[in-house]
C-alpha cells in the first residue's frame, strides 16, 4: 500500500484519539460489546494454529487486554505489546496483574523495535485499519516473525462493492483480495480465513491466518 497524506493524517488523528481515550478504554461499551467477542474469536483461532509459542507480539495492543488473556493460555511465553499511542501503553503497563510478565513499548507497526525472527506468533486485532502504511507494516511483521511463525490478523474486510463507502479512510479498509495480495507482497502466505463478530456483515470482520511464504501475486 502506498502511504499518502490522507492516510498519514488519519493515522495521526487516530493516535491522538486513542491516547486521550486510554484511561476509559476498558470500561467503554465498545470494549464490552464489540471488542471482547472479537478478541475471544481471535484467541480461539490462535489456539487452532499454535500450541506453545515461545514469544508473542501484539501490534496495536491498546491497554493489553488480549495479551492478559493469552498469558493464561501460554504462561511460559514471552508476551510483548506495542501501540503507537503513549496513553495506551501507560494504561497497559499499569493494568498488568502481579505475577504476570508482560512488556509493552510505544512503537508503530511500520517500525517495530525488535530483531529479525524474534517472535513465533504475531497478532493484531482491529488495529490494521489504523496503520499509516499497511504494506510497510506487513513487511515488518514478516521481518520479526520466525521462519515457522504464525501471523493472526483480525480486522475490517469488506466486499468489493462496499469499498467506495470507506474511501475516506485513505484506502485503509481493504477487500479480501487486496489483503491477500498485500500479504503476498510481504512474503506472507494466507493459510485460511474465518469469520469474526461484525454486526451481521458478511465480510464485516475477518480473521486471517498467515504463514511465512510468498504467493507471487501483486496488489490490485
Amino acid at each position: 500500500m502506498r502511504t499518502h497524506g490522507k492516510a498519514t493524517g488519519a493515522w495521526a488523528r487516530d493516535v491522538a484519539h486513542f491516547g486521550h481515550w486510554a484511561p476509559r478504554y476498558e470500561r467503554s461499551l465498545l470494549q464490552r460489546v464489540f471488542l471482547t467477542p472479537i478478541q475471544t474469536a481471535t484467541i480461539a483461532e490462535i489456539g487452532r494454529e499454535v500450541s506453545q509459542p515461545q514469544a508473542i507480539l501484539d501490534i496495536g495492543c491498546g491497554t493489553g487486554v488480549l495479551l492478559r488473556h493469552l498469558a493464561g493460555s501460554y504462561p511460559l511465553a514471552r508476551l510483548v505489546g506495542v501501540d503507537a499511542a503513549a496513553g495506551m501503553i501507560r494504561q497497559a503497563q499499569a493494568a498488568v496483574p502481579n505475577g504476570l510478565s508482560l512488556s509493552f513499548a510505544e512503537a508503530r507497526a511500520e517500525q517495530l523495535p525488535f530483531a529479525d525472527g524474534t517472535f513465533d506468533l504475531v497478532v493484531s486485532t482491529m488495529s490494521f485499519h489504523h496503520w499509516a502504511d499497511q504494506q510497510l507494516g506487513l513487511h515488518e511483521v514478516r521481518r520479526v516473525l520466525g521462519a515457522e511463525g504464525c501471523f493472526v490478523l483480525t480486522d475490517v474486510v469488506v466486499d468489493p462493492w462496499l469499498s467506495w463507502a470507506f474511501a475516506a479512510s485513505g484506502d485503509r479498509i481493504v477487500t479480501a483480495r487486496r489483503l491477500e495480495a498485500m500479504l503476498a507482497a510481504a512474503s506472507l502466505r494466507r493459510k485460511r480465513s474465518a469469520s469474526a463478530p461484525g454486526f451481521g456483515l458478511r465480510h464485516g470482520r475477518m480473521i486471517t491466518v498467515a504463514r511465512p511464504g510468498h504467493l507471487g501475486v501483486t496488489a490490485q
